[in-house]
């Protein structure tokens, strides 16, 4: 069946998300109609893509329209009131990243999403689709690699200019975006890091603003700890020119590293500690064996024609939907990079070590109290 589906939230991504349904580029799904609050937004839309059907109350919409289906892609701070309206009234919902600012207010979500288990509920976690990043979970999950003995991630390639945040609106604060550059452009990268290597339990963090005006961070240094004395450290950016984008997995048999949109696989023909255990003299050696990956033809052409990872999740949403395939990107799956994200302000801001998940409360008691800083200090009532 053709699965109708409305975008509430025709900004930026959300405007793309709609114009991928309706030019028929997500097979099995069409465009019912899209929602913003803003009259230039809907009025931009049809401009650019034709006649639509628009409305700018969600909730009026939900009562009018037969919709199967819901993409989510306003401000941060609106998603989870709208992600919950829209289970209670029984769609299929996608909510763009981040599923919501704080951890306690994703388990709400999922509180009620736990109500409707015959609902598809996913988050845009667009990066899963990438071909190199699910071999990479395959083979962190299979033991290819062996026991994991340390990872690092650099994330600097997402150089973004005063004059980026002179355009002002929400972006690049607390007050409208809870955050900076990690809740915005990084927290994809803490997905795929928790995914492919798992969930860590502690961590100790530091961020700066540097060379920007604005009253977030946009340097961020973070020493995520796992079980067994495993770590990860993990930099990161939006003011380095021609950065870099990074991901090192090192495991006792081998090695994952993920760069230039292509991946290296480094396998051992024995693990280290049979290595450490048979040298009798020097400094030890191993044969290895090296496997190049890059993306396949056709995932490389949606990229340039149509923000191919964003349009591969929704694919793999109405799939879902229609009851075809496993849903790659689950909503239930949102809540560990928030849960990441609010441990590393907390860490940084009160300069401590931090055991993930933090308290929830806790955590929305401080951000508030910095967003009414924040506020005070930018003259805002």
């Amino acid at each position: 069946m053709k699965v109708k589906v409305a975008v509430i939230g025709v900004g930026r991504m959300g405007s793309i998300h709609a114009r991928n349904l309706k030019l028929g580029l997500i097979k099995g799904a069409t465009l019912a109609c899209i929602c913003d609050i803003k009259d230039e937004a809907l009025s931009s839309f049809i401009k650019k893509h034709g006649r639509t059907k628009t409305y700018e109350d969600y909730k009026l919409m939900l009562e009018k329209e037969n919709i199967d289906a819901v993409i989510v892609s306003t401000q941060h701070y609106f998603h989870g009131d709208i992600v919950k309206y829209c289970i209670e009234k029984g769609k299929h919902v996608l909510c763009e990243k981040p599923m919501t600012v704080t951890a306690e207010e994703a388990r709400s979500v999922l509180k009620e999403a736990n109500k409707r288990p015959e609902l598809v509920l996913a988050v845009m976690w667009n990066q899963r689709t990438n071909p190199i990043h699910q071999k990479a979970y395959k083979l962190v999950q299979s033991g290819k690699i062996g026991k994991l003995i340390r990872m690092n991630y650099i994330v600097t390639d997402w150089y973004r200019s005063q004059a980026y945040y002179n355009q002002g609106g929400w972006r690049a604060c607390l007050w409208g975006e809870g955050g900076g550059t990690l809740i915005n452009q990084c927290v994809h990268q803490l997905d795929l890091l928790q995914w492919i290597a798992g969930f860590p339990i502690g961590v100790e963090a530091k961020m700066y603003t540097k060379g920007r005006n604005i009253t977030v961070e946009n340097d961020v240094i973070a020493l995520f700890e796992y079980p067994e004395d495993v770590f990860c450290s993990f930099s990161a950016s939006t003011h380095e020119l021609r950065g870099t984008n990074r991901l090192e997995i090192s495991g006792e048999k081998g090695r994952i590293v993920i760069e230039n949109r292509k991946m290296k696989v480094y396998t051992f023909k024995k693990c280290e500690s049979e290595v450490n255990a048979e040298t009798k003299s020097g400094y030890g050696f191993v044969s290895r064996k090296v496997k190049r990956y890059g993306y396949n033809l056709q995932f490389a052409l949606r990229l340039i024609r149509d923000f191919g990872e964003q349009a591969s999740l929704i694919r793999n949403f109405v799939n879902s939907i229609n009851g075809k395939g496993e849903l790659l990107s689950p909503l239930k799956d949102g809540l560990q990079a928030v849960e990441m994200v609010n441990a590393i302000y907390v860490s940084a801001w009160e300069k401590r070590k931090i055991q993930i998940p933090v308290d929830g409360i806790y955590y929305e008691k401080i951000l508030k109290e910095r967003i009414a800083q924040e506020k005070n200090y930018l003259g805002i009532e």
